[in-house]
């Protein structure tokens, strides 16, 4: 922040025999009103203006929903939303001391403006006010463009286009309702409409160095959807800017919902092994896993990302599977031999599982987002940690409670006997007999997804970062207000500028997890201006620079104006005198005409220095020196253009394009506002990393695939494909933007889509005809496939309920990928398997026991 205000190291007290004025005490308390505040509240009831209200597109905004554009002019309508302003007018009040404004400006308000017979605001407004106000609007309607280019920039209400305004529609009030209060569209139905609080936004007011408390706009949006209770309105969005400030409790009380995610999954494991100790370990270990991951990850770094918090629910769906795993492979006749069958089987499987879900995770840390690092790291410890505790832990408790601590043991499901005749019996001959359409049908399904994801998915349009659910007002607000009225696009439309730097260094990031670990700010020891050539050399590129099409900058800047002063600089040989506070001292004569022989380039430092007295500077055209030795260091100027600032990734990038051509030789460029910057860079990371993670996760499974399933890979890694592409295309259906969340979990599908696929190709057996090797791992696998994604499921579904943006999505995932996987792992991979595995050479084990495929249940 500027100021004329330094922090001395030596301060200076005030001397204490200066006259003061005399200062008489006020009053603490009124006794009476005067003549002037009872005419500023008549003033006050006055919603009327001929100027456009400054800073109006900052203040607060409600949006309300109405059947059509015929419902604005119901007169009951219009009451209602007159008497907002009394209904609300307690928590207005408190921003008093803050605002400038009293009146609410609603289509109520402004047709009472616009009504010609003088009604002071909206509460006198009757029928033949509305006939007259319609009349004059669908009139005016046909002239809405040429409103909104008469009061343009270029215009300014000059050009011919003004004169052919009807006289009617060339108000303030008839620009503002068309600009800012009514959608694009006339035809729209639902209809909204827009109205403008007396009351600026919370970052209105941060802008102005005005500290208000969140607790204020708490206590007016209370009193605003009571209201819209009472009065039937449909409240659609609301503009307070006040998410951010309410993002940590939210996702404090979302977090909770990990909790009934626990206690779903606990049931779940419960019910399938018979125990209900089982099922406590289980979630213990998860619980032991986190912390033990979050001692690692304060190794690293003491930030903790809200992104972080989405781990825990990760963790309950991913660290399930093995405990299913284990138990569905316990021996039944257990022994030496039968239990190391078992864990070296198990352990191997889950290995493969775990670091294809860790992958993606670890990936992440090479991004240029530090919060897609810190996620990374984090995820990526605590599945590691769930691993080794698993692997080592929940073995040596099967065996202790299957010898001494069989608790919980000999209730059983009503249905259990059902299911397992479905699953097991009926499943496998279903797949085998109509493998050749399942796969076509899912062929054609993934394929589909794929058209879908390409042509849906796409970068943040309007809301840059969601941080609330849709259905959230200030959310809603923020995705569809640039979509429905005029002023939001002009309003964050700002101008984009290039600040030019010689002579410092860039800062540089000095930790992978730390974001405040910056190099210090350093000056560059090879820039210099110690000859007339390096002077030329930055005069050149500035010049450069003005003359491009996008910038047009005619003024010059102050190397341009130093060479033109230096032209101009006479030079003659000799002695100059110079009074100094008590006598002359002589100096010889320097010349500062670089064109003249008599200049030198030890002469220029002087020069530079000396011409500040003559050439004007400033912030955005400066020379730079050292604070401590006042050594001529570098120059730095702002470089204005005529582009505009978007949220639209496409656009912001051809902007971005362009002011990399304002990059001076021997220096560098940076926007002036660092949020456009960041925003640019934050999207170009988002479209790299995502696609480089995807692709290096599916290498690593591919990998992961081919040791474990030999040439059965290819099928897995077509099975994988397609329930990436299915996924990805269910959630572009439900409305996902690859924002920063989105991102970070379409990573996730790589590694979450091979589990189960890898399960089924654990339990393939080694000999046997192809027919009969399917039907067997369908049997030994579908079991603790199924209970994996039945889990995965549930803590996805218990998280929809949630508040935030990051948690609801994570659910939203957790229920597609568990469905998506689930069916291609066994509608898909399965019946593939029939065409790429080899043929049996000799007689089937299997088919020696049996001819044909009975349906009965297992014994």
């Amino acid at each position: 922040m500027f100021s004329n205000r330094i922090a001395f190291s030596n301060p200076r007290p005030i001397d204490q025999d200066i006259q003061q004025p005399s200062i008489q005490p006020v009053p603490s308390k009124r006794t009476r009103r005067s003549w002037a505040d009872n005419l500023l509240s008549a003033i006050n009831q006055v919603a009327c203006y001929d100027s456009p209200i400054p800073l109006m597109d900052h203040l607060s905004q409600i949006v309300l929903e109405v059947p059509d554009y015929n419902a604005i002019f119901d007169l009951k309508f219009l009451d209602k939303l007159c008497q907002m302003q009394s209904n609300i007018s307690k928590p207005l009040s408190r921003f008093d001391a803050f605002t400038p404004y009293r009146n609410i400006w609603s289509v109520a308000n402004m047709f009472a403006c616009i009504s010609p017979n003088l009604r002071v605001n909206c509460t006198q407004l009757d029928e033949s006010d509305i006939k007259i106000v319609r009349k004059t609007i669908d009139n005016c309607w046909k002239y809405r463009t040429s409103i909104f280019e008469c009061r343009n920039e270029k215009c300014q209400g000059q050009c011919s286009t003004c004169r052919e305004l009807p006289e009617e529609c060339s108000s303030q009030i008839i620009y503002d309702l068309f600009y800012r209060l009514l959608p694009k569209n006339r035809e729209d139905s639902p209809f909204l409409v827009n109205t403008f609080l007396p009351v600026f936004t919370l970052t209105g007011y941060i802008t102005q160095n005005i500290p208000v408390d969140v607790i204020l706009y708490d206590s007016l949006e209370t009193s605003i959807i009571d209201y819209s209770k009472r009065s039937d309105f449909e409240l659609k969005g609301l503009l307070m800017d006040v998410k951010r400030d309410r993002l940590l409790a939210a996702a404090l009380r979302d977090s909770v919902l990990a909790l009934l995610a626990a206690g779903l999954v606990m049931i779940v494991v419960a019910v399938h092994s018979t125990s209900l100790l089982y099922a406590f370990v289980v979630i213990l270990l998860l619980a032991l896993s986190v912390v033990g991951a979050l001692g690692v990850y304060s190794l690293f770094t003491d930030e903790f990302p809200l992104l972080n918090l989405v781990t825990f629910v990760l963790l309950i769906a991913i660290g399930s599977d093995d405990a299913f795993l284990l138990k569905s492979n316990f021996p039944n006749h257990l022994n030496e031999d039968t239990f190391h069958s078992f864990l070296t089987h198990t352990s191997f499987t889950m290995f493969l599982t775990c670091f294809s879900t860790v992958v993606p995770f670890f990936i992440n840390i090479t991004s240029n987002v530090i919060v897609f690092r810190c996620f990374g790291l984090f995820a990526g410890v605590t599945v590691i940690f769930n691993y080794f505790m698993v692997v080592s832990f929940l073995p040596a408790f099967l065996l202790i409670q299957h010898r001494h601590l069989d608790c919980f043991t000999g209730v059983q499901f009503p249905f259990r006997s059902v299911f397992s005749q479905l699953l097991y019996v009926l499943l496998p001959h279903v797949l085998v007999q109509g493998r050749y359409l399942l796969m076509a049908l899912l062929s054609v399904v993934a394929i589909g997804g794929a058209a879908i994801t390409y042509q849906g998915l796409h970068l943040p349009e309007y809301n840059p970062l969601q941080l609330f659910t849709s259905d959230n007002l200030h959310e809603w607000y923020d995705n569809n207000a640039e979509k429905n009225f005029e002023f939001v696009s002009a309003k964050i439309a700002l101008p984009l500028t290039s600040r030019l730097v010689w002579g410092v260094e860039p800062i540089y990031s000095l930790s992978t997890f730390r974001a405040n670990a910056t190099s210090l700010l350093r000056s560059n020891p090879f820039f210099s201006l110690k000859t007339a050539r390096d002077v030329n050399q930055i005069a050149r590129s500035l010049e450069k620079a003005r003359q491009l099409p996008f910038v047009n900058h005619q003024p010059k800047f102050w190397p341009e104006r130093f060479l033109d002063w230096s032209h101009h600089y006479p030079c003659a040989k000799g002695y100059s005198n110079i009074y100094s506070t008590h006598r002359f001292l002589s100096f010889r004569f320097l010349c500062c005409n670089m064109s003249n022989p008599l200049f030198s380039d030890s002469y220029l430092d002087f020069c530079l220095r000396n011409s500040t007295s003559f050439l004007p500077t400033s912030y955005n055209d400066t020379p730079i020196f050292d604070n401590t030795t006042f050594a001529f260091v570098g120059y730095t100027a702002m470089l204005p253009t005529t582009l505009k600032y978007n949220h639209r990734f496409s656009k912001l990038s051809k902007s971005f394009k362009m002011l990399e051509m304002t990059k001076p030789e021997n220096g560098w460029w940076a926007p002036e506002w660092w949020l456009m910057s960041t925003w640019f860079d934050l999207l170009s990371s988002i479209v790299q990393d995502c696609l480089s993670s995807v692709v290096g996760s599916l290498v690593f499974v591919a990998i992961f695939a081919f040791i474990q399933l030999k040439f059965q890979a290819f099928a897995a890694v077509v099975t994988i494909a397609c329930v990436i592409f299915t996924s990805s295309a269910i959630v572009t259906l439900l409305g996902w933007v690859l924002g920063v969340l989105e991102a970070v979990i379409l990573v996730l599908v790589v590694g979450l889509s091979f589990d189960y696929t890898l399960h089924y190709g654990a339990a393939l057996p080694e000999h046997g005809c192809a027919e009969h090797r399917i039907r067997e791992a369908t049997s030994k696998g579908v079991g603790p496939v199924t209970l994996a994604s039945f889990t995965s499921f549930l803590a996805g579904a218990s998280m929809l309920p949630a508040l935030t943006h990051a948690f609801y999505q994570v659910g939203v995932f957790l229920v597609v990928i568990s469905i998506t996987s689930w069916t291609f792992s066994t509608f898909f991979y399965l019946p593939m398997l029939s065409l790429t595995l080899p043929r049996q050479c000799g007689i089937c084990p299997y088919c020696e026991k049996t001819n044909l495929m009975h349906l009965s249940p297992r014994r």
